[in-house]
């Protein structure tokens, strides 16, 4: 998600590498051609999520807006619906070879979030911080695991190097299209503590895009449905869009 992020970055491009002969710098680029919402430089795109918790149930719309025109990238999602949420606000800048940027506003202020925030809750969902970031060389190792493929999808292990709240990040993404489909966080046992799966695909090739997801907190018991109202590639987005001082 450079999210993520939900957590990748987002340019479609079209690889082939020799399973055999991959390394760890091969699954590294090929994650950095991974998307989680399709080609194109600019994005805005109209979300719904529907968070299930304790047997009630929580709706919010957001607005998401993409730029990875440059050499990094720029994400923000605002909450658009309920009106009262609307002051909500989640940016992150991030570019390469430096620790992302990232901001969160909610009712208590605009807080700058840093490596201690990276497992909490944006907009009071299943996804955090961690999964809007971007997953870099600075922080994991990398690792093609075709045991962990699934279908047409090439699984990427990534081992942060410090310290997290998990031991082990497994990134899929398909083959074809090179969306994001589905992430696993793991324990130090080995066990599967959080899970992202992409649900449904509209359109085929660089017309592709995810139409619904599902995050689980298997810990807990929520989730976090995820559906694409909308989504749209304009020319160019102002750069106060992503202005921590107009949060």
């Amino acid at each position: 998600m450079r999210l993520s992020a939900f957590p990748a970055a987002f340019a479609l491009a079209v690889l082939a590498f020799a399973p055999a002969r991959l390394a760890a710098a091969d699954a590294q680029s090929y994650l950095e051609s991974a998307s989680l919402f399709g080609s194109g430089a600019v994005i805005v795109a109209r979300l719904e999520m529907r968070i299930t918790r304790s047997g009630s149930e929580l709706s919010r719309e957001l607005e998401l807006s993409l730029d990875r025109s440059g050499a990094g990238v720029k994400s923000l999602a605002r909450i658009v619906k309920p009106a009262f949420l609307s002051g909500m606000n989640f940016l992150k800048l991030s570019s390469p070879g430096k620790p992302d940027a990232q901001w969160l506003k909610t009712s208590r202020g605009l807080r700058r979030l840093g490596d201690a925030n990276r497992s909490e809750a944006v907009f009071d969902s299943d996804f955090t911080a961690e999964d809007f970031g971007s997953v870099s060389a600075a922080g994991f190792d990398f690792a093609f695991a075709p045991a962990r493929d699934l279908g047409g999808a090439r699984a990427i292990e990534a081992r942060p190097k410090g310290a997290a709240p998990y031991a082990l990040r497994v990134l899929y993404v398909d083959d074809a299209t090179r969306i994001l489909t589905g992430m696993d966080y793991l324990d130090g046992a080995g066990k599967i503590t959080k899970r992202y799966r992409v649900m449904s695909i509209d359109g085929q090739g660089e017309t592709a895009r995810p139409a619904s997801a599902l995050m689980e907190n298997l810990s807990t018991g929520s989730s976090t449905r995820l559906a694409v109202l909308s989504l749209s590639k304009p020319a160019f987005l102002p750069e106060r869009t992503f202005n921590p001082g107009s949060l």
